[in-house]
């Protein structure tokens, strides 16, 4: 039988092996984009709904159901590992943050990765932090290739995730940088309509529940989405 490594109530950095060169403080290393191709099963988490009656504003309703996937398959990990090994998710805490800068280049995946933290109290929550965070780190092509010092001059889109949990309540804020303040409202508004078209559908548990508690905001040039999940909300979806 498999030991058992006891729950550590210290908060540690962890290296993912995708952020390997990160040890000299403040580099912003090059790496190939790991996260390019999402691969899930679906059957773990939702029922995948792809009947909308009205074409969303810019195809949005693929980054989106996209993300309810991507969300789903992290709460399953999530829940696995505390059931493994008896943990109990109250008592947990991580943080990841990352920064990312992809050139505008068709079928060139070569961006610049900024991994800015990755804290977690338990060590075998690693691979499904890691996980997650790669599928977030495109920002799920909702940018704008703008232009910027890097890269030999050539556009590039830039994006930004936060995922946290402090033992009370899990985040997640996703921020994507379009070309002018206005192309920002409009992504923002057509997000908005959207998730009203993925709400009025037939109602789905999972997915109903995770979009009650995302919501879209705009800031300048910057949209964000934001996932807000008390723990009463999350011990309801894990459980499920």
């Amino acid at each position: 039988m498999a030991k058992h490594k006891p729950q550590n109530s210290a908060l540690f950095v962890a290296t993912l092996g995708v952020y390997l060169g990160l040890a000299i403080a403040g580099a912003s290393p090059v790496f190939g984009h790991a996260a390019t191709t999402r691969s899930f099963d679906i059957r773990e988490v939702l029922e995948t709904r792809d009947d909308l009656d009205t074409t969303p504003p810019e195809n949005l309703a693929v980054p989106i159901q996209v993300y309810l996937n991507d969300l789903g398959t992290f709460l399953t990990g999530w829940q696995s590992v505390n059931r493994t090994y008896g943990f109990d998710s109250s008592k947990q805490q991580f943080e990841v943050v990352q920064s990312t800068m992809l050139p505008c280049i068709p079928d060139d995946k070569i961006g610049s990765y900024t991994a800015e933290k990755f804290l977690t109290s338990v060590e075998e929550l690693h691979t499904v932090l890691a996980r997650f965070g790669n599928r977030l780190t495109d920002g799920y092509s909702l940018q704008d290739c703008i232009t910027n010092n890097k890269f030999q001059g050539i556009a590039a889109t830039s994006s930004r995730f936060e995922l946290k949990f402090d033992g009370e309540t899990l985040n997640i804020n996703i921020a994507v940088k379009k070309s002018t303040s206005q192309r920002a409202a409009d992504l923002a508004d057509a997000l908005r309509t959207t998730f009203t078209l993925f709400r009025d559908k037939e109602p789905l548990p999972y997915r109903d529940h995770v979009l009650a508690a995302t919501k879209v905001s705009v800031k300048d040039d910057q949209v964000f989405i934001v996932t807000h999940l008390p723990r009463g909300s999350l011990d309801t979806l894990l459980a499920s």
